[in-house]
């Protein structure tokens, strides 16, 4: 099957900025692609990414900076009768994502940032039971020189992290289960609040309408779920903390 390509030709010369290459070398040949840098780093951090996000085109080199594209026969030869889109992402998967300094280190600030996030999210000052501020967070992190790795999890990181902040502030990772008790005038807003904010444990109707229902959320969500719950039901929802686990 052909691919729309009619040879090892020279294409313009091909601008680099703000965008990386993926290489594929097999098979004594050189493949390239363009590639937009952080949706192609997260595609292959195993993200749900469209691909069309990520590729500048389809169009297969063989040097890429030089504007040499690749031959229809070298691509046959390797890649069979794949579709244009599935050579590219055979490439992107198998690859090198070739990443500049600069595009690590704007990956490195964003992941940064997602650590930062997630520690908000799950953790509270047990001196208040509140969340901890991001601020705070990024400055005890950036003080304690913390090497933020771009290609490893957020949550992997997050909880590294957490150790070393124990000694420097007061820290604890929590997660709190609460009853929550809704009006039946109120329980067709808040019932999707109630499935996207935790683990919904439990869950009872009552002869009246009401809802009784048991959730587990992020210490960290606890103050916005509660806000959330008595904004939409106008005050009249009931809420307990039933248990704080504490990891």
């Amino acid at each position: 099957m052909g691919h729309g390509y009619t040879g090892s030709t020279i294409d313009r010369r091909i601008d680099l900025r703000g965008k990386s290459i993926v290489r594929l070398q097999t098979h004594g040949r050189r493949f390239e692609l363009l590639v937009n840098p952080e949706p192609a780093w997260l595609f292959r951090q195993g993200e749900d990414v469209p691909v069309d996000d990520i590729f500048e085109s389809y169009t297969v080199y063989e040097n890429l900076s030089r504007g040499e594209k690749a031959s229809e026969d070298d691509i046959i030869a390797v890649f069979g009768d794949l579709t244009e889109r599935e050579i590219a992402v055979k490439i992107l998967k198998e690859g090198n994502l070739q990443l500049t300094q600069e595009q690590r280190q704007e990956i490195q600030k964003e992941k940064r940032a997602e650590i930062v996030d997630y520690i908000h999210l799950h953790c509270i000052n047990p001196r208040t039971n509140t969340p901890i501020p991001k601020d705070r967070l990024e400055k005890a992190i950036l003080d304690l020189g913390v090497n933020i790795k771009f290609n490893e999890p957020v949550k992997d990181q997050a909880h590294e992290i957490i150790k070393l902040l124990k000694p420097v502030m007061p820290i604890r990772l929590e997660t709190v289960k609460l009853a929550v008790k809704i009006p039946p005038s109120y329980t067709g807003p808040i019932y999707g609040v109630l499935h996207g904010k935790g683990e919904l444990l439990q869950e009872e109707w009552l002869d009246d309408g009401s809802l009784v229902a048991v959730i587990q959320i992020p210490a960290g969500l606890q103050a916005d779920f509660l806000d959330e719950i008595m904004t939409k039901s106008k005050g009249k929802s009931q809420v307990k903390v039933l248990e704080r686990l504490s990891e």
